[in-house]
């Protein structure tokens, strides 16, 4: 009888032509929700009034959470699944526990599976895998008062579900696909006092699985709340809300629609209320009517309201009203109060710009998944608050709901703290749209799913002043379906709608590309442009890398047309795995499974890893973001502070002014801002001592920062800082002492001694092999050449350790020769090596000269020997030295890692560190700790110091507890990838041993990051090092502490 049911209610949905296939819903696209009520705006009917402004719906006695423990059953195929798991007789006990919301993965059931450009099965098109696709079969026991369920409609709600089909008490509920919007179901006829029997079975991949290939984990369960939640016979349904500005901007629109039904089986009238309070609680509007509807009839009620001079909503001034509604039907009916957040704000294009407000606005963005390193896609408000409270304070003002809609607490958050907000439907099927012949966005059978995911996402989100963009979906296709879709939404909504893959077609309002050159955004904006350009995402952070944001900027600021973009993205997606042991790490790859398909790590492109810890690079992203721009006038010692915000003055904000020489400081002083408005600038004295020291690098640095806490900003929070060189760097003299220093022969070495250090070097070689100061070990092998670096996670996407591989083998392979043998030259000694790379593709003479304290110059010439060769990675030498050195100061860029195409976020300074804590633990092992721009770095151990020191050309140091080798690259470990993207690794950085040795780098130059792309895109050519001749000198002085 119920296999009846069940068979009656798809019949409904299902086409002629899917019923002679004998299809199931979840293999047929065409059905995709069987008794789902329709989308709703995102709110809860509270019972009285104290309550609704809580809005905390756990508090209410119309909510019951079925999230906890449920009955589980999960066996590996489609064949092997419980046909009758609905049925009450249906004995449990063999069955485990798991809980909800939760995956399947986290929990012990099956493989999480990350992929980028296919699907995680082998089936195509209309067909669904069988053999190996899992499914998840759930019962649980609910109980429920006759209180609950008098004179009400119950509903069921998933806030977020897969292919899954719904039971209670053994009669079918309904079906659902889309894994990101709720599903609701009326429950009302079918639950009873006391205990109830809700069992629900879940397929993980579907029909719906085409629409869902987003790169990311793919995991399966369910992501969000399930909760029970009643309602009065007489309710409201839904709510639709405008807030718009008029009158040049400065006064507010109101537009309410109430959606009121009554379920009843007989006419009711009831009171409906409608509150407006400003941001300070006042009451600004109210309206109140009784209202008559028919038995089982709906009715739409709309108010508006004029408001004069509102308080306006941005991301800058996030300023909310409360909207109170309440529907009172008297006596023997409940009743309905509920409040909720609006803000009034217009968003449009005009003359080719994207106006907020009026104002043509800049999207400093990220993209973002919902991501957890312990729950997979299960997100906790606390995972989210740490989120948004991290990208406030490090400048973002904008997030993409990559790629599907976000957990509506999200979106709370967003409008409460100030986030423009890409809203995007769950829609993405990459592998289909790779290839004209197989894209599905001119499939016209396909309209009906995309519509219907487009629609729940509006329905849900369309509240939200923070959503300021819809978004079709990601790399589905292109065609009549988004056409579509496109229509649906102008025609329902005033805001702009964007789709990548129509680039400048009708059907977009906004042309977003996907990781353009900053050259291309130029040619974009000097030829015609049509739409605002937005970058839907850029600056690809995966791993060791934004490189050249600051180059990007230079150019969209260039350009009205251009507005800015999103970085992808926010957080690394790799799970929490443990070895034997009990260590933990964070998987990727083959961890997952050693059989199944994967893009390895190229789920990790975060700003900050899963534990929301930052990366470095989130520091440049800082300062390549922050809302003031300095200038500095030496000749009259003035600066000029620029206020980048469109609507923010800054006042509650201070200057701070540092003088410093040779990094220390000097002179220094405060100043009070007299409130600079929205883009304007204002010139400020500083009272700088005239007389600044000669022959000292002098350099002025200021840091804007809060002067109270507000918002998520916590007081002397640092806003923005810059830096101008007063004078430069002198380079350091070395010359001869007064003590005599020695050299002795004996038949393999040469032995020079002076009066505190002995340094000896092979004869034939010329490599030092062993130096000593105070009979303290300084070096533990010979000082080396070095041209290589482990390969980032960029320098891996575009083959480095293949067309570098001149370079690496050069590092370890070369030869050496003394050519001039040690000598005194005006009271010094002075030795001069010839290095020769393998294949004489180039050669590098060092001359060494020591002084009698044991001061060690290093004078280095590299020259090709062959034209045409590659880009080297790094041009420098290094040491190893025992781990007796704990301690590390330099003066330079940070304190955190900077690269040539990545230190504007880094000032310069004094620093100093655990030489344990001079390297980042990428999630896969890599180039790290870089220092540029470095003068002087100083190791210490208990008994000695080291201090190299530029002579010539500033450095770039780095100093690791580690050999290069614990970090670099394997070749022999690597594998291609499913996608053929990136090289797939296993080594983590959990995995990452300090040693007993010391690596200490000393380099003139090291290549950029870069980031434009991972699977690709080399360093832009200004940060890279062509193969040519070069020169740079050092010193290295060891002393007593």
């Amino acid at each position: 009888m119920k296999n009846q049911l069940y068979f009656l209610l798809s019949l409904l949905l299902i086409s002629a032509n899917a019923i002679a296939q004998d299809k199931r819903p979840y293999e047929n696209h065409k059905v995709f929700e069987i008794n789902k009520l329709d989308p709703r705006a995102d709110f809860f009917a509270f019972e009285n009034q104290a309550l609704a402004k809580k809005n905390d719906k756990e508090l209410s006695e119309r909510f019951i959470s079925l999230n906890g423990e449920w009955d589980f059953k999960w066996v590996k195929s489609l064949n092997d699944r419980p046909e009758d798991y609905y049925e009450s007789q249906i004995n449990p006990e063999g069955w485990d526990k798991i809980m909800v919301p939760g995956n399947w993965e986290t929990q012990g059931y099956g493989h999480p599976i990350y992929l980028d450009e296919r699907y995680p099965f082998e089936e195509t098109w209309p067909n669904i895998p069988y053999e190996y696709n899992p499914v998840g079969t759930y019962r649980k026991v609910i109980e429920v008062s006759a209180d609950f369920i008098k004179d009400s409609k119950l509903i069921l709600h998933f806030a977020a579900t897969k292919a899954m089909e719904v039971y209670l008490n053994g009669e079918f509920v309904g079906y659902s696909e889309g894994s990101k919007t709720p599903a609701e179901f009326d429950i009302s006829n079918l639950i009873k006092k006391d205990k109830n029997l809700l069992a629900l079975q879940m397929v993980r991949w579907s029909d719906a699985s085409y629409l869902e290939s987003q790169d990311m984990l793919r995991m399966s369960g369910i992501d969000r709340d399930v909760y029970l939640y009643s309602i009065p016979k007489i309710n409201i349904q839904d709510v639709g809300i405008k807030a718009d500005l008029t009158n040049n901007y400065q006064d507010g629109s109101f537009k309410g629609s109430f959606f009121i039904k009554n379920t009843s089986q007989k006419n009711l009238k009831a009171d409906l209320w409608v509150k407006l309070r400003d941001p300070n609680g006042k009451i600004v509007y109210s309206a109140s009517e009784e209202v008559h509807i028919k038995k089982n009839e709906s009715v739409k009620k709309t108010y508006s309201k004029e408001l004069k001079n509102v308080e306006k909503w941005s991301a800058e001034i996030p300023n909310l009203y409360t909207l109170e509604f309440s529907l009172q039907p008297g006596k023997n009916v409940s009743s309905s109060f509920i409040s909720k957040k609006i803000g009034f704000r217009s968003v449009e294009i005009k003359e080719n710009q994207l106006l907020v407000n009026g104002k043509p606005i800049y999207i400093k963005g990220v993209d973002r998944h919902e991501t957890d390193p312990i729950t997979g896609h299960v997100v906790s408000k606390e995972s989210m608050e740490k989120d948004i409270s991290m990208m406030k304070q490090n400048n973002i003002n904008s997030v993409r709901s990559s790629h599907y809609p976000n957990d509506p607490y999200w979106y709370d958050l967003c409008d409460k703290y100030g986030l423009y907000v890409i809203d995007e439907a769950n829609i993405e099927s990459h592998p289909l749209a790779i290839d004209e012949k197989t894209q599905i966005g001119n499939e016209e059978s396909w309209i009906p799913a995309h519509l219907e995911r487009t629609k729940r996402m509006f329905y849900r989100d369309r509240n939200h002043p923070s959503i300021i963009i819809w978004s079709l979906g990601n790399e589905a296709g292109h065609g009549k379906v988004f056409e579509t879709t496109y229509k649906w939404l102008k025609e329902h909504d005033s805001r702009p709608v964007q789709y990548e893959p129509a680039k400048t077609e009708h059907y977009t309002d906004i042309y977003c590309p996907m990781y353009p050159s900053a050259s291309h955004l130029e040619d974009y904006a000097k030829n015609d442009p049509n739409k605002p350009a937005i970058m839907i995402e850029y600056a690809h952070a995966m791993g060791n890398s934004v490189g050249n944001l600051q180059d990007y900027w230079d150019v969209i600021e260039k350009y009205e047309v251009l507005q800015g973009g999103f970085i992808w993205d926010w957080v690394d997606q790799s799970l929490e795995y443990k070895y034997p042991d009990g260590k933990p790490y964070l998987a990727y790859g083959y961890d997952f499974h050693p059989d199944l398909p994967t893009d390895g790590n190229f789920l990790n492109n975060g700003l900050v890893d899963p534990y929301r810890n930052p990366h470095p690079h989130l520091s440049e992203v800082k300062k390549v973001y922050q809302p003031v721009e300095f200038k500095f006038n030496k000749a009259s010692s003035t600066i000029e502070i620029f206020n980048k915000y469109f609507f923010e003055t800054l006042e509650d904000e201070k200057v701070i002014w540092k003088v410093l020489k040779n990094g220390k400081s000097i002179d220094s002083g405060e100043i009070s801002l007299n409130k600079i408005k929205p883009r304007t600038k204002q010139e400020y004295q500083l009272n700088l001592n005239q007389t600044l020291p000669e022959q000292n690098e002098i350099i002025l640095q200021l840091f804007m920062e809060t002067v109270t806490a507000k918002s998520l900003l916590p007081e002397n929070h640092l806003l923005a800082f810059e830096e101008f060189s007063l004078s430069s760097f002198e380079n350091s003299n070395f010359g001869p002492e007064n003590d005599i220093l020695d050299i002795v022969a004996d038949p393999d070495n040469f032995l020079i001694k002076g009066k505190n250090f002995e340094l000896s070097l092979d004869k034939t070689s010329g490599e030092i092999q062993k130096w000593k100061y105070d009979n303290k070990l300084i070096t533990k092998e010979p000082i080396r050449l070095n041209f290589w670096r482990a390969p980032t996670d960029n320098d891996l996407g575009n083959g480095m350790h293949n067309w570098a591989k001149i370079w690496k083998t050069g590092t370890y392979n070369y030869t050496s020769k003394l050519i001039k043998q040690p000598a005194f030259v005006n009271n010094l000694v002075s030795f001069e090596v010839a290095y020769q790379l393998p294949e004489k593709t180039a050669q590098v003479n060092v001359q060494y000269t020591l002084n009698s304290e044991g001061h060690l110059k290093v004078n280095y010439n590299f020259e090709p020997l062959k034209e045409d060769l590659p880009n080297i990675p790094r041009i420098g030498m290094y040491l190893i030295l025992p781990s007796d050195f704990k301690n590390v100061s330099w003066y330079g860029k940070g304190p955190e890692e900077t690269y040539w195409d990545r230190k504007t976020g880094q000032p310069t300074g004094i620093y100093s560190g655990n030489i344990e804590d001079q390297f980042h633990r990428y999630l896969r092992p890599q180039e790290t700790g870089n220092k540029t721009d470095v003068r002087w770095m100083k190791l210490e151990s208990k008994d000695i110091t080291l201090t190299t020191i530029a002579t010539s050309s500033l450095l770039n140091t780095s100093v690791w507890p580690f050999k290069m080798a614990e970090i670099d690259l394997n070749d022999n470990e690597m594998t291609d990838s499913a996608s053929g993207l990136v090289p797939i690794t296993k080594k983590h950085g959990a995995d990452i041993k300090l040693g007993k040795n010391i690596q200490w780098n000393i380099d003139h130059l090291q290549m950029g990051v870069g980031g434009d792309t991972s699977w690709g895109r080399l360093v832009h050519n200004q940060y890279t090092i062509p193969s040519q001749q070069y020169f740079y000198s050092f010193i290295i002085k060891p002393n007593l502490q």
